[in-house]
């Protein structure tokens, strides 16, 4: 009695076993396509840190290299809209477009194939319910960008250099906001840039200041403009943004950073595919007015964060403090 008890429950199990698939055989029956920005792995900035976040998916749900399709833009809107569109067609579960150079592409093939799924990271503008926008609170890691400046500085001055074509002001009104926050006298330029990078720094530095938060992207201008003004005996440090920023990752950066406002494309990335494993749709509203669905990325769920290189103590606690704060809310980002 007891030995058929024993092969009875053994069975039982087997069959339990054989009925109930595994997650990595639930995984595998999930098909997921990464589109990568120009250059594709190895640009040490966006396509990099997406790679990061598909690698750790792949891990940690067991993904097949037959699971998972990654393929890399050439750079026109023709190309996106044509890699885009093929992925739609062969039935991925869920297509991710890395970068906001995609925006376009994604809005128009989202609405030419409603019932693919598609995800953007680092972009929260797509309405449409068939697009998952992963954005990201830069402003949150600006402002702790201020703080930090303003407490490595030892002229009391520092300066914000962003992209003049960017028109949006809310990364350098949160510098602002941050320095102020942690040292009220500290003197603040502003700059927004086209281009000649090395003629600003160079009379940044001149005027004293020896500390910039730069969120320009375009090239290493300004990291080869702040190691010539050390050249020349002119002492300037940075402060950057990853991934954003391909040069942050240079030896050659090294000796000259402070620290980096970090956006986690990896944790996006490897968020949306483990969303889609679980059979799940992401439709947490970004902003209900514009019917933006998705997932903001900020200090509370870790998406965002500021990474101190210096040894400056009193500095990483108050930029820690000033997190905890954001986070609670007991200070606000500037909008």
């Amino acid at each position: 009695m007891r030995k058929s008890s024993i092969l009875i429950f053994a069975i039982l199990v087997s069959l339990v076993t054989f009925l109930i698939p595994s997650q990595a055989s639930a995984a595998n029956n999930i098909k997921i396509a990464l589109v990568y920005d120009v250059g594709g792995r190895g640009d040490k900035s966006f396509d990099d840190a997406a790679a990061l976040g598909i690698d750790l998916a792949k891990k940690r749900f067991g993904l097949s290299a037959l699971s998972v399709r990654e393929l890399v833009t050439v750079g026109t809107e023709f190309d996106r809209e044509n890699r885009l569109e093929f992925l739609a067609k062969a039935g991925y579960n869920i297509i991710i477009a890395v970068g906001p150079s995609f925006v376009n592409s994604v809005a128009y093939i989202a609405g030419k194939f409603p019932e693919s799924q598609f995800a953007i990271v680092g972009d929260a503008s797509i309405g449409q319910i068939n697009v998952a926008s992963l954005g990201f609170r830069q402003d949150q890691g600006s402002y702790l960008a201020g703080v930090s400046a303003a407490l490595n500085s030892k002229s009391g001055k520092i300066a914000f250099i962003g992209d003049a074509a960017n028109k949006d002001l809310t990364d350098q009104n949160n510098f602002i906001a941050g320095a102020k926050l942690a040292a009220p006298k500290i003197k603040i330029t502003t700059r927004l840039v086209t281009g000649n990078l090395s003629s600003e720094v160079t009379n940044l530095s001149k005027g004293g200041i020896d500390l910039i938060y730069s969120t320009w992207s375009r090239n290493g201008d300004v990291l080869a403009s702040v190691i010539a003004q050390n050249k020349a005996k002119r002492a300037i440090r940075l402060i950057g943004l990853a991934p954003d920023q391909f040069f942050l990752n240079s030896k050659a950066a090294s000796p000259y950073l402070v620290g980096y406002v970090n956006k986690r494309y990896d944790t996006a990335v490897s968020d949306i595919a483990g969303i889609t494993i679980s059979g799940k749709t992401l439709t947490e509203f970004i902003d209900p007015e514009a019917g933006v669905y998705g997932r903001m990325y900020s200090l509370a769920n870790s998406g965002v964060a500021f990474i101190s290189l210096n040894s400056n103590q009193a500095a990483i606690a108050k930029v820690s403090q000033v997190r905890a704060d954001l986070i609670a809310s007991k200070l606000k980002a500037v909008k």
